[in-house]
């Protein structure tokens, strides 16, 4: 993911996605250490910020975590199966 992402970014103003990670720590120390110890480079929306946790949550559960869920900019679901998730955003990075 991280990789893919990195591709993204290289488009700068014209990034083709934006990868947002949904806390679901039960600490804020939780995220921090996770945040630390990965290669994350985009933004996190916290647990404390209920009403958007649970509008994102409720789109495309499947029943795991971590979950990966593809938006389109109006905030529908195109897709919540991981392989097609991760193959539609390296298809973007690229483009």
């Amino acid at each position: 993911m991280a990789s893919i992402n990195e591709k993204n970014i290289k488009h700068g103003d014209k990034k083709k996605f934006q990868i947002v990670l949904v806390d679901y720590d039960r600490s804020a120390k939780g995220l921090e250490d996770y945040v630390k110890g990965s290669e994350m480079s985009w933004p996190a929306i916290k647990l404390d910020q209920k009403d958007s946790v649970s509008q994102l949550t409720s789109l495309g559960e499947t029943g795991f975590i971590p979950n990966i869920v593809l938006l389109n900019a109006s905030g529908e679901m195109v897709s919540n199966k991981r392989d097609e998730v991760l193959k539609k955003l390296a298809e973007l990075a690229e483009s």
